[in-house]
């Protein structure tokens, strides 16, 4: 099976209703991220990676991309490591799809949050001396990678120069010197807070995860007016339903 394009992945996002982009009705809550910020667009990849098979296509195709596209040589890599929860699953996917490549297979390992350290690998770790492959399912900032990057390397092991994504909404090229390598490349707007232009149009911010906020956001709303917000729906999105 040939590879999807990064336009057949966010339509798979899309039938999966997985893509979410606020429609400036002031009635409907928008998104309050990980990182504090706020958004007006987000990728539920708990939807797309909940399907196994999907799940599978994805991870044979950041593999196939990262090798005919960017050179990379996976053939030593000896761990693929993620940040839990949400990189779990797509860890030990791309490690199962590189181990088809790689010598003597190759391990996946999850790192977690921890409040002195930042990140730190407690049930699975790289080993020392491993050349590891950081991974992420959606990078949005590029905290949790960097914390990540942090905690292999107080493991001994060493990584690629190169972060396998899902999704890449961060605007961003690099992580540390990391080169992302992503599914789906697509900018989406982020604001402090306090510049929020959601929120001064009366919209109320909460977290996109979780069954009941992501059912807030995709209600039906009686629309009262439209409100006139720059920049909260990305062009992509149009060009992504011709």
């Amino acid at each position: 099976m040939e590879s999807r394009t990064e336009q057949e992945w966010i339509k798979e996002y899309m039938k999966r209703g997985a893509l979410w982009m606020h429609d400036r009705n002031s009635r409907r809550p928008h998104v309050v991220l990980s990182s504090k910020k706020h958004s007006g667009g987000f990728f539920n990849s708990e939807l797309v990676m909940d399907d196994p098979a999907l799940l599978n296509d994805a991870a044979s195709d950041l593999v196939l991309k990262m090798r005919r596209d960017f050179g990379v040589n996976i053939d030593n890599v000896k761990c693929v490591a993620g940040p839990a929860m949400g990189a779990i699953t797509w860890a030990h996917d791309v490690a199962r799809h590189i181990s088809f490549f790689a010598d003597n297979g190759c391990r996946r390992a999850y790192a977690e949050k921890d409040e002195a350290l930042g990140m730190v690998f407690r049930r699975t770790s790289p080993r020392e001396g491993d050349l590891v492959l950081p991974v992420e399912d959606v990078l949005t900032t590029g905290g949790s990678v960097s914390l990540m990057l942090k905690a292999i390397r107080a493991c001994k092991a060493e990584t690629k120069p190169f972060v396998g994504l899902i999704v890449n909404r961060s605007g961003q090229a690099m992580v540390e010197g990391h080169t992302l390598v992503a599914l789906i490349t697509r900018p989406m707007p982020t604001w402090e807070p306090n510049e929020c232009p959601l929120c001064t149009a009366g919209s109320e911010a909460i977290p996109a995860k979780g069954k009941e906020n992501w059912a807030r956001l995709n209600a039906v709303y009686y629309e009262r007016k439209r409100a006139d917000i720059q920049g909260c729906r990305p062009s992509f999105i149009i060009l992504s339903l011709q």
